[in-house]
């Protein structure tokens, strides 16, 4: 009774880390925050990161999450995995996402009349009991999981609580794969569909052609109207659709080092080699202090190193010291070192060797200099509202920078700055000469913090036909001289009937023949470059028969099939399955993608996490 006690109590504390690996990747998972909102004003935000149809996702619901999530992501405390900054914003993207997508499902379970009854929840939870109860060791028997005792657990009164919480979790997943399969329960591979696939990438043929460059047929650009410019725009209006852009200024106060931080470097360096003198473990600091993540797991330990293959100064100073001393602080561009000899070896076929550790302690900046420089950014903020961004700029002597035109990315890459979503997402929030928060991001690998003001906006739609008419008119030029192309490789292809006739015409009228090699229809092609279409043609023909004429963007063709094989009925017997799985995972994907598209819009998805975390 005593160990079932420790079992449930155990299980209970360890619930929010059992509800996340439950729940996967439907459940919200948040992740950490060096503080709400970094440098502003309390009374500028109302704690809400953002809104999902009528729902909002409050602040502290969102960092509690995160919470859990990077306690999940450290692991056990008796040996904590490393959270870097790149992981914390990671799992905000993860966590954000899951929640959209979880709502969506909720949303969707009630417009589309889904149930799940409590059978279906009973038989799931007796059935599929979740991963981390199958593989707790109070449910484990000879190495397998103890269905008994599962069902024991079960019938235990002191289960209910954990129980509810499966019971819940287990509901929402079996509402959320009936609106899945709703989705994408409409996907069809055919028959035809699997053998194209295996035939693509496993026949191939063999060709000669001869080619009619489109350069051969020159057209005056002049000579193309007005008003086929016109027709062809009202043609194809829907090709030039732009999506909205934007132009930013801003300023970027770069976080350096400081010759105060330098010295603070050195001084440690120093104490260090104090601790080493006074008995301190060489291989233990290193291990705890080094900053060389690659020789640091091993105390610092860099191996038997030849004479040249280090830094000068480092260099140097390792092949003067002695076996068993420790030399330093020595200076390099990568910061301060310690270094310790262990052994040394003369000669050999690259010359000396010493077998050395070291510490090593960067050169950054100190946590005073990064207050300085984002206080600094916090108050030129304040001033740009108060004054403008331009006089601003100049009172704090910043220069002031515009980026190039972007359009909205997922990436949230935006030239001049660099992938910075949190920027991008205030960029296409705001309206123009709106000053943004401070923001910090690495640019051209320096830690910089920057403001930004949305200078210009270009609303999307159909570009004006004065933007793009000389766009047009390269395209009707070479839409003319693949006409012209087209037309010449008629002419030849009139006057050959085989193989025979094929090679006697070229030579007669000096053109040139080239072979393509052995290729599939979707590789890249000598002569016709990529272009499955043409690739597919030849395989309708038989060896010695000629094409008709063929065109693309490079030019026209008549070609000569040489060889071809056929793809093996045996060997796609084998394959068959498993290439009717991967096409039916693509269609399904895509076919989920574009629905979980239109369903954010539909319901409506506000993204406010650029207000609280600078650098999401």
């Amino acid at each position: 009774m005593k160990g079932d006690l420790a079992m449930m109590t155990k299980m209970r504390e360890n619930m929010p880390l059992i509800m996340w690996i439950l729940v996967g990747a439907f459940l919200a998972t948040i992740v950490f925050s060096w503080g709400m909102g970094g440098f502003k004003t309390k009374g500028e935000l109302d704690g809400v990161v953002g809104r999902i149809g009528e729902r909002e996702i409050l602040y502290d619901q969102y960092n509690r999450l995160v919470q859990d999530r990077i306690a999940q992501e450290r692991g056990a405390d008796d040996k904590p995995a490393p959270i870097t900054d790149e992981k914390i914003r990671q799992v905000r993207k993860e966590v954000w996402d899951n929640l959209v997508r979880s709502e969506l499902m909720n949303s969707y379970q009630e417009k589309w009349g889904i149930i799940t009854s409590d059978e279906e929840v009973a038989f799931a939870v007796r059935n599929n009991p979740p991963k981390w109860i199958r593989e707790n060791e109070n449910f484990i028997k000879d190495g397998q999981f103890d269905r008994a005792r599962y069902e024991e657990f079960l019938r235990d009164p002191r289960s209910a609580e954990i129980l509810v919480s499966i019971e819940s979790e287990y509901r929402s997943s079996i509402g959320n794969q009936k609106v899945i399969d709703r989705i994408i329960g409409p996907v069809f591979v055919s028959p035809d569909e699997i053998w194209d696939e295996y035939a693509a990438t496993t026949r191939k043929f063999q060709a000669v052609a001869v080619t009619f460059p489109l350069r051969n047929y020159p057209v005056d650009s002049m000579s193309i109207t007005k008003a086929e410019i016109e027709e062809y725009y009202t043609k194809n209006r829907a090709s030039y659709e732009r999506k909205e852009k934007r132009k930013l200024a801003y300023i970027a106060i770069p976080v350096t080092t400081t010759r105060e931080d330098s010295n603070k470097t050195f001084e440690l360096a120093q104490e260090t080699i104090a601790q080493i003198k006074g008995g301190e473990d060489f291989a233990v600091l290193a291990t705890e202090m080094s900053e060389d993540p690659g020789s640091a797991e091993r105390g610092g330990d860099l191996g038997y190193v030849v004479s040249g293959r280090m830094v000068k100064e480092f260099d140097s100073t390792m092949f003067a010291t002695e076996p068993g001393q420790v030399a330093g602080p020595v200076a390099t561009r990568f910061g301060v070192h310690i270094i310790k000899v262990m052994d040394r070896k003369r000669g050999g076929e690259t010359g000396d060797s010493v077998r050395a550790s070291h510490i090593l302690l960067k050169w950054k900046p100190s946590t005073d200099t990064d207050e300085r420089a984002g206080q600094t950014a916090k108050d030129f903020t304040d001033a740009a509202k108060a004054e403008g961004f331009t006089k601003a700029a100049a009172r704090f002597r910043l220069e002031v920078k515009e980026t190039d035109w972007f359009v909205k990315a997922p990436t949230g890459n935006i030239p001049g700055i660099g992938a910075l979503i949190p920027a991008m997402d205030f960029a296409f929030a705001s309206k123009t000469g709106s000053t943004s928060h401070v923001f910090r991001t690495k640019i051209r690998n320096e830690d910089n913090y920057v403001v930004l003001q949305v200078k210009e906006v270009v609303a999307g739609g159909v570009t004006p036909l004065a933007e793009v008419e000389n766009t047009i008119r390269r395209t009707l030029v070479s839409r003319k001289q693949e006409t012209l192309a087209l037309e010449a490789a008629r002419v030849f292809r009139g006057k050959v009937r085989d193989m025979q006739s094929f090679v006697s015409e070229t030579e007669r009228e000096n053109l040139k023949v080239d072979t393509t090699g052995e290729h599939t229809q979707r590789d890249f092609m000598r002569v016709f470059g990529s272009d499955e279409t043409i690739g597919k043609m030849m395989f309708t023909l038989e060896p010695g028969q000629v094409s008709e004429p063929l065109s693309n963007s490079r030019g026209a063709f008549v070609a000569v099939l040489v060889s071809k094989t056929t793809a093996d009925p045996a060997e796609f017997e084998k394959k068959k399955a498993e290439i009717e799985e991967r096409l039916r995972r693509q269609k399904q994907n895509n076919v989920y993608t574009d629905w979980l598209a239109q369903a954010e819009k539909a319901v409506g998805v506000q993204d406010n996490r650029y207000l609280y975390y600078p650098d999401y």
